[in-house]
């Protein structure tokens, strides 16, 4: 049996916007207690922070919450930025085991930080499952912790956010902390994952043929800058929008797959190039090989992305209802990126319908493309668990 409920206050004092989220969310839930709660709130709520847990636990009973600040915080119902808010998800689910953990100081260094968070989390998913992250900024590696996890875990699925706000920081049980990564270990219900890059294929895509570390010198042959700019100008519009929005490259992740199809890629950002060798540099590891197509983003190009995404989500629910949900958005996405209130949340409904869902805006997000996990930005991640 799965009973979950999510509830959102703004603009309240904190503590009484958690208690009134709080008291939304089992009240939709209609469940007598909750065994996980998720608490995201915005970064002005610090000071009362204690006071907002206790307030959530007293009306859960839940013996498991975790959760995170973020530059802003959502429900199904509407994304909030800029205002304080709570935004509480609750669930009781006989399937769902679920085993909190904290790593207090993230800056120990990030290998022995995996090796700590695997001896907490190995036992729940000896079976599969998922693991959800809330990390601090602050002196997150994320090459070195995912490396690291996947070494001690295989290939479990690793998803969240980096805390943002104003401060950044993180919640367990009953405290705030920072410069601690908390999360949870999910097993006995199998989530479906949609990650939205936010960006859209330009060009073709082409082996790289030449490359140094992260420098890509030639692609197909010609000087990777030619391929870039011939990307740029075949598309329609390409030039203007170019000028406007961001330019990125796509990297497959699997090279044995073909066709190459959107989510195949990996998408970094493009950090330099040398307009006397036609080198570009990327901001990650490239090798000769490997395929590359580059991506646009803008407003649009953006939202095709997340449509295409919830139509896979839709896709493999499979006539499914979702039970519930967490979805983790970039703060560079939302009002600032579409101009209008709610984007993601009301193409999330449109595509999946309404169903409880919490989330926040964070400072970059953790999700697998393929069968590895990645840190991304200006990416959205929809965790789904379907009834």
């Amino acid at each position: 049996m799965i009973a979950a409920g999510s509830g959102l206050a703004v603009g309240a004092a904190a503590a009484d916007a958690a208690l009134e989220a709080s008291l939304d969310a089992m009240a939709s839930s209609g469940a007598d207690h909750a065994d996980l709660v998720l608490v995201f709130v915005s970064g002005d709520t610090f000071p009362a922070a204690h006071e907002m847990l206790h307030a959530v636990r007293r009306v859960t009973g839940a013996r498991v919450l975790v959760g995170a600040s973020g530059a802003g915080v959502l429900s199904e119902r509407r994304e909030v930025e800029g205002e304080t808010a709570v935004s509480v998800l609750a669930v009781r689910d006989d399937r769902l085991v679920a085993t909190p953990f904290l790593v207090p100081d993230q800056g120990a260094g990030d290998a022995d930080v995996a090796v700590a968070v695997a001896a907490q989390a190995s036992a729940t998913l000896a079976e599969g499952g998922c693991l959800m992250l809330l990390p601090d900024v602050a002196g997150f590696e994320p090459s070195t912790l995912l490396g690291g996890l996947d070494a001690e875990l295989g290939a479990v699925p690793v998803v969240g956010a980096l805390a943002a706000g104003s401060p950044t920081f993180e919640l367990f049980a009953t405290d705030a902390t920072r410069g601690a990564l908390p999360g949870v270990a999910l097993s006995g219900a199998r989530p479906i994952i949609g990650v939205a890059q936010g960006c859209t294929p330009i060009g073709e895509p082409y082996v790289i043929t030449r490359a140094d570390g992260n420098v890509v010198l030639e692609i197909g042959s010609r000087p990777a800058l030619t391929v870039l700019r011939d990307a740029v100008t075949s598309t329609p519009g390409g030039p203007e929008r170019a000028q406007r929005a961001g330019i990125f490259a796509g990297l497959a992740v699997d090279p044995a797959k073909s066709p190459l199809e959107r989510g195949d890629f990996l998408v970094r950002n493009l950090v330099g190039a040398d307009q006397s060798s036609g080198a570009i540099a990327v901001g990650d590891a490239v090798r000769v090989g490997q395929t590359i197509q580059f991506q646009l983003r803008d407003a649009d190009a953006s939202r095709e992305d997340l449509e295409l995404t919830l139509a896979g989500v839709a896709r493999e629910l499979d006539g499914r209802r979702p039970a519930f949900g967490c979805y983790f958005d970039c703060a560079g996405r939302g009002q600032g990126l579409y101009g209008v209130p709610d984007h993601d949340v009301t193409l999330i409904k449109k595509h999946l319908g309404a169903f409880p869902l919490a989330g926040f805006f964070g400072n970059g997000e953790l999700a697998p493309v393929g069968r590895r996990n990645f840190f991304h930005t200006y990416t959205g991640v929809l965790v789904v668990f379907p009834a």
